[in-house]
């Protein structure tokens, strides 16, 4: 065994030489050749760029003194085992860490040759560092997506191959379809489908979808081990390489058997209750049936009945019920259309203030300008005639003129002032109404926002115990948007209604808080915690297709339950009496189902709420008709 003296000179040894020396010299990787007792004898320039040496330095050092000290003993034995091959001519590949000039390491390949009549190594080393970081990020990548997918228990998260072969399973697939990683690995996709499914050609139709268009989301029933049946809303998506070819497919599965039941009942309900509606509206009807055709023949046999007169009172009393439970109801059925004529109502009012108004705009300026004729008239006759008669002298002392004349353009250009704001406040109404608009048409988003604000200005003014509002605006350049105007006006109504409620709900808090406080707040303090309530909106557009419109108040955020709930009828976290739940559930059903849009919703208790409506420019009849059928998600 060669064993090498490290930390010794080697005062003997003449520096090696090599016909081909310039020719190495060209080589990318680091070249050198060692001598039997460890010392380097020939050192290409690479040395000196990776490891920041001089040639000169390294020449006169053993090769082993730059190694690690953890790579030191596996070092050695490499060149124990290299060494020991005297006979024939062998070569060694192994890796070490190597010290740099500056003091780091550095990761080396080496792959060396012993040459036994020389009693030399020659040696190729190449710089794999940056390799092995890479390998060392690649595995962690590995290792932390493979935690993630181990950890998730409510979802079937596998992959398939190109034939629709499952290749990875996840607990939670195991969980939601009864096969272990062992039994279903290798297996078809198909077995998770119903028979007439199957051979109906649906498994390889959802692949053939999702292979095409990159994405194929379903709601349908799934079939597990144990041969019970369940509602799953799986999305397969297609995984394709740089190329764009096919490698695999990438499936997601979730149980929705809950939702369904819930949702079947519901329906049950529903038709239930519309079924006893329909009996007792035929109960009512007989009764009153039955009601005139005893007058007919109280009218007819008037003597008869007069013997059975109690009776006659106990049916009539009977009857009289019947007929104000009849009432009743036609009541409430008036109610619920004075409801839906309120858009009309409104409509209708602006209508009519804006004739008489129209009358009032249109004549100040008459006036006005009939009033600077009449002063410039009444100047020229003072300056025409500066003596005036007694009486003129005593009506002008009466009227005070003076004051007349600086005060009467204020008050015409008040009176143009108030007009403005009342046309200003009947063309919001109108527009806010849009009775006329009952098909989708191009309208300026900005201007139904405005509209809105307009009507919302009361509520954003100052309060006796609420102070001032700010709505800060960052419109974008957004094209006409293909939509109902109407309904969309009733979104912003009901969003931005909801951000003021907030805003003074965080106000009485913040007010309730200082109440119970005995300390001394300062003002900068003071403002610290409690900014003053304000109402963000922006507007962009996403692409060229979609525009989104961003409302976000600072008010005291929401919980999680609260915000998993929002959308739903009837739910509200107001006092009886403030609200009905169905303003947010409105909103979703006109920005989603009519519109095929998103209506999303960010918030954190302490953090304020940003909702999110995302609508197309130009209305599509497949979007909507996707967006019915597979968009039962509500993002927040």
């Amino acid at each position: 065994m060669i064993t090498p003296k490290p930390h010794r000179r080697n005062t003997h040894a003449q520096p090696f030489q090599l016909e081909s020396d310039r020719f190495l010299s060209l080589s990318l990787d680091m070249i050198c050749v060692i001598s039997h007792d460890g010392y380097f004898q020939y050192l290409n320039h690479q040395w000196e760029e990776v490891l920041g040496f001089s040639k000169t330095a390294l020449l006169g050092h053993s090769w082993t003194e730059f190694i690690h000290p953890d790579d030191q003993k596996s070092a050695l034995n490499h060149l124990y085992i290299l060494c020991s091959q005297s006979i024939s001519s062998g070569h060694l590949i192994f890796e070490n860490h190597y010290r740099c000039r500056d003091g780091s390491y550095r990761c080396f390949l080496w792959n060396a040759e012993f040459c036994p009549e020389q009693q030399t190594i020659y040696a190729v080393v190449r710089d794999i560092t940056e390799f092995e970081k890479s390998r060392h990020a690649l595995r962690e990548s590995e290792e932390r997506f493979r935690y993630l997918v181990e950890s998730v228990k409510d979802y079937a998260i596998y992959m398939l191959d190109p034939n629709g072969n499952v290749i990875s399973w996840n607990p939670g697939a195991e969980r939601i379809n009864g096969y272990t990683e062992a039994e279903i690995i290798g297996q078809s996709v198909a077995q998770f489908y119903l028979p007439e499914d199957v051979r109906a050609g649906k498994p390889a139709y959802e692949l053939q979808v999702a292979a095409t268009v990159g994405r194929f989301e379903d709601e349908s029933c799934r079939v597990r081990r144990d041969g019970s049946q369940f509602w799953a809303h799986a999305v397969v998506t297609a995984l394709k390489d740089k190329q764009g070819q096919l490698r695999g497919f990438a499936k997601v599965t979730r149980d929705i058997t809950e939702r369904k039941q819930a949702e079947a009942a519901l329906q049950k309900a529903y038709d239930d209750l519309e079924q006893r509606v329909q009996e007792r509206t035929a109960e009512l009807l007989e009764s009153n049936r039955l009601l005139r055709h005893e007058i007919v023949e109280r009218q007819q046999a008037e003597a008869g009945l007069r013997q059975s007169e109690a009776q006659l009172r106990q049916q009539t009393q009977q009857l009289q019920q019947a007929l104000q439970q009849l009432k009743q109801a036609q009541a409430q059925l008036v109610q619920s259309e004075k409801m839906s004529s309120l858009g009309q109502l409104v409509a209708g009012v602006a209508h009519e203030i804006n004739n008489p108004i129209n009358f009032i705009y249109g004549n100040i300026g008459y006036a006005s300008q009939y009033a600077q004729d009449l002063l410039y008239v009444l100047t020229l006759y003072q300056q025409s005639f500066p003596q005036p008669t007694q009486e003129i002298e005593e009506a002008l002392s009466g009227i005070d003129l003076h004051f007349i004349l600086n005060d009467l353009p204020k008050l015409l250009n008040s009176m143009q002032v108030g007009a403005d704001r009342i046309r200003q406040i009947v063309l919001s109404l109108r527009n806010f109404s849009r009775l006329d608009e009952a098909e989708k048409k191009p309208v300026d988003i900005h201007q139904g926002i405005d509209n809105t604000l307009m009507i919302l200005q009361n509520r954003l003014s100052p309060q006796s115990a609420f102070p001032t509002i700010t709505v800060c605006k960052t419109y974008g350049d957004l094209p006409l948007v293909d939509c109902y105007a109407g309904q969309l006006n009733q979104v912003f109504m009901n969003i931005l209604s909801n951000a003021i409620d907030a805003l003074e709900e965080r106000t009485h808090f913040n007010q309730q808080l200082k109440l119970k406080d005995d300390t001394i707040i300062s003002t900068s303090s003071s403002e610290l915690c409690c900014p003053l309530p304000s109402i963000h909106i922006k507007t962009e557009q996403l692409n060229s297709e979609w525009i989104a419109i961003r409302i976000t108040d600072n008010g005291l955020g929401m919980t999680e339950q609260v915000k998993q709930r929002l959308f739903d009828p009837f739910f509200t976290t107001k006092p009886v009496g403030k609200g009905t739940g169905l303003g947010l559930s409105i909103s979703y059903q006109i920005v989603v189902e009519q519109h095929g849009g998103n209506l999303k919703c960010q918030s954190a208790p302490g953090q304020g709420t940003e909702f999110a409506i995302e609508i197309p420019i130009k209305s599509s009849c497949s979007t909507l008709l996707m967006t019915t059928k597979f968009t039962d998600y509500r993002g927040f």
